[in-house]
């Protein structure tokens, strides 16, 4: 019983972590710009609907299936995967990596686009191409810091309700977005980009 508690502390301190570093670059970048609530209807008119309707199916199980699992577990009994311990330890080390390299990549982008980069916007062109920091390997490092996330999600709470709703939203986002992101990215740059995407990987660095 002790380890299960321990498990939901540190569920919500990744959990929570992560979503700090988000909320701390884009309030950093609401500070600096005036015309936020523009780009963000931008945003929601060139977000895919698609993506906005899977996140609304397995988005809301998700939050329910974490409010459950806190505070009455047993009802979330049917969905336990019974993982051992050391690999629901192995998830809170991945957990605590994914918000490590989230961190890193938010913190290059703003080094390198300053006011002008904001997490909450996708699908938008941006003043520069960033080739520094983990983009120097990989082209979509938060991304994967969310696939990492969700893994671990699923590792530390050994439910698969839980885990499979987040990994079904972030699998949606990289199958939808990506594409469409690096069409964008190759409209604008032109060859720049397409030299770039030959020298990286889109998840994981290519092997040379």
């Amino acid at each position: 019983m002790a380890l299960e508690i321990f498990f939901k502390i540190a569920f919500y301190v990744v959990f929570f972590g992560f979503a700090y570093v988000m909320t701390a670059y884009s309030r950093k970048a609401r500070m600096h710009g005036k015309d936020t609530a523009e780009r963000v209807k931008m945003h929601h008119e060139h977000e895919v609907p698609l993506l906005l309707r899977i996140r609304q199916i397995f988005g809301i199980p998700f939050y329910l299936g974490v409010l459950v699992w806190t505070f009455a577990p047993r009802y979330m009994a049917w969905s336990e995967l019974g993982l051992p311990a050391w690999l629901r330890w192995a998830g809170l080390a991945l957990g605590g990596f994914a918000v490590f390299w989230n961190a890193w990549s938010h913190r290059t982008l703003s080094q390198k686009l300053g006011a002008d980069f904001n997490p909450a916007l996708r699908l938008l062109e941006v003043p520069a191409l960033v080739q520094e920091g983990p983009y120097a390997r990989i082209r979509h490092p938060i991304y994967l810091a969310f696939l990492l996330m969700q893994i671990a999600v699923l590792l530390i709470t050994s439910n698969w309700l839980i885990g499979g709703c987040g990994l079904a939203i972030i699998i949606a986002v990289i199958v939808i977005r990506i594409p469409e992101e690096e069409k964008l990215l190759t409209t604008q740059f032109g060859d720049a980009y397409r030299d770039y995407v030959r020298r990286t990987g889109a998840l994981l660095p290519r092997l040379r």
